[in-house]
């Protein structure tokens, strides 16, 4: 078990705790961390710039039985996070995402993974998203007092809020979880499907007259070709940007059926992050 009081190695860039980012999701090699966080780069997001670059890497109970996810491009191999975090982390905010379908053994899992290779004690990651659960309000405190420092974000996909409206979902988050840093409203899951912007403008409006303080990031569908677009209505409906996005499935290329069956485009990545910046940085590609 990691330790309150074990030390962690400073990262190199000078990342400001729980800042909104542009995200590139499903980076499963350190070839394509270091290409995306270049990419980024050269669109102007930095740890420096008012929305910062994440990189998102895959895992879960399977990662941890077997090493790998069988027929799943987007999950690395368990003994490849700690090298592909470590190329990340110079440029990018690195983030783990965690599924399980085991609920009651998250916080076992997690700091299993987390012990993995020193990838916590060589603070290699800054973020663990949690996927498929909706962690207990004690889960998320062992999480908190074992790995001091790491950031928290729920996904709130249609499983995990199922019967629930939006406005109990906002109820609960701020009355049970007013500590999470981020919560991602992801109707997509990865599979690129695009969200109704009408739909998470009132669900980004629900939230914070709830009083949900997490920073809130939005999901699903982003390409290269409608990053600008979407992008621009969230700013205008919500007056202003104070969002994260994150996209995955909208940046590969099918190589056959089945989730996780496609590869990483990156002239996607690049045409998502130039547009992205060119919103959120107005700055032209």
């Amino acid at each position: 078990m990691e330790h309150s009081n074990t030390p962690r190695i400073q990262a190199v860039g000078m990342l400001r705790a729980s800042q909104n980012y542009v995200g590139v999701s499903g980076v499963a090699s350190v070839d394509e961390a270091k290409s995306v966080a270049a990419l980024a780069l050269r669109s102007g997001f930095s740890l420096s710039s008012g929305h910062v670059p994440m990189i998102g890497l895959q895992a879960s109970y399977k990662s941890l039985q077997y090493g790998f996810s069988e027929g799943n491009r987007r999950v690395p191999h368990l003994d490849q996070l700690a090298p592909i975090l470590e190329a990340a982390k110079r440029d990018t905010l690195p983030t783990i995402h965690y599924y399980t379908k085991e609920p009651e053994k998250l916080v076992e899992q997690v700091t299993a993974l987390l012990r993995h290779d020193g990838i916590y004690k060589r603070d290699l990651i800054k973020v663990l998203q949690v996927n498929g659960v909706w962690p207990t309000h004690t889960q998320l405190w062992e999480l908190r007092n074992r790995f001091h420092g790491l950031m928290v974000t729920f996904q709130m996909s249609g499983k995990v809020t199922a019967g629930m409206s939006s406005l109990e979902v906002a109820r609960r988050l701020a009355g049970e979880y007013p500590e999470v840093d981020y919560v991602l409203l992801d109707s997509s899951r990865g599979t690129g499907k695009e969200f109704g912007t009408d739909e998470v403008v009132s669900t980004c409006r629900e939230f914070r007259n709830a009083g949900v303080k997490s920073r809130i990031v939005i999901a699903g569908g982003f390409t290269g070709e409608n990053v600008v677009e979407k992008v621009s209505g969230l700013k205008a409906a919500l007056h202003g940007s104070d969002f994260s996005i994150d996209a995955e499935g909208g940046l590969r290329d099918k190589l056959g059926e089945g989730y996780g069956n496609d590869t990483l485009n990156l002239e996607k990545v690049r045409a998502y992050l130039e547009g992205a910046s060119s919103v959120f940085l107005r700055r032209k590609g």
